[in-house]
């Protein structure tokens, strides 16, 4: 795949300027041409360092999935759809969590799309209640404060995934894919890796009939613990469960 830099051309590059004028409002269209030029390397460096990815003007893998744009060659074939709940701030900023989920789907034609956001505004004493989530991250969540968490904030469509972001759990946990029913949901700690957030929202799309749940290799990104690495994979029978999900939903 063909990295995007300045005095590239063609029309990939004019891709580029359409996604860069989509996620840059403001900015005029006077460089909505098919040459890579000054302009277009200050608007790339400008997203770059809104999606708290690395600086350095050059459109790879990362920068494109975060933009929208396709990093196979061909258009994006399935999507699926996060909304954000947030009681706390997480220690990686939000917008490299969403570019590097982002990232993991992009590599097989899967674009995942901000689809809303919002701090949960609780009550002090109702923080204070969730500033640990206490039980057991289960496939379904019936009962405890798992189940008081995700009924917080607005709803989302059924066919949607809410990711809440929260301190820390009672288990030496950073996240759990287990949710509600008809809700589909999953629960993040603040100390999460960039990563986290994409293995949750992958145990959501594979539910709780897929095997193995956990991988042993450390490159896939449903290896049991949330570590640093480079960009996570996913294998064929799993991409098929994903693609399956009726929370992956055809272009």
């Amino acid at each position: 795949m063909a990295i995007l830099r300045l005095g590239s051309g063609g029309d990939e590059v004019t891709r580029l300027h359409a996604a860069l004028h989509a996620n840059l409002p403001g900015w005029t269209r006077y460089f909505m041409i098919d040459v890579f030029n000054s302009t277009t390397l200050a608007a790339v460096k400008l997203f770059q360092k809104q999606a708290c990815i690395q600086i350095d003007g050059l459109v790879g893998p990362q920068t494109k999935s975060a933009l929208g744009m396709s990093i196979t060659g061909r258009p994006y074939t399935h999507r699926v759809r996060l909304h954000f709940r947030s009681l706390t701030l997480t220690n990686v900023p939000f917008n490299r969590i969403l570019a590097s989920t982002q990232l993991v789907f992009a590599q097989y034609g899967i674009k995942v799309d901000y689809a809303s956001g919002e701090s949960l505004g609780l009550s002090p004493a109702d923080a204070a209640k969730f500033q640990t989530i206490n039980g057991s991250c289960e496939w379904t969540i019936t009962s405890g404060e798992y189940a008081e968490l995700q009924r917080s904030g607005t709803s989302a469509p059924i066919n949607d995934i809410i990711v809440y972001y929260v301190d820390q759990f009672s288990e030496n946990i950073n996240g759990c894919g287990g949710h509600l029913r008809a809700r589909p949901a999953c629960v993040v700690a603040k100390a999460g890796t960039r990563w986290c957030t994409a293995h949750e929202v992958c145990h959501v799309l594979l539910g709780s009939t897929f095997n193995p749940v956990h991988m042993a290799p450390t490159s896939n990104l449903m290896h049991s613990v949330d570590i640093q690495r480079s960009t996570p994979t996913l294998t064929a029978a799993q991409l098929t469960g994903i693609k399956a999900s009726h929370l992956c939903r055809t272009i």
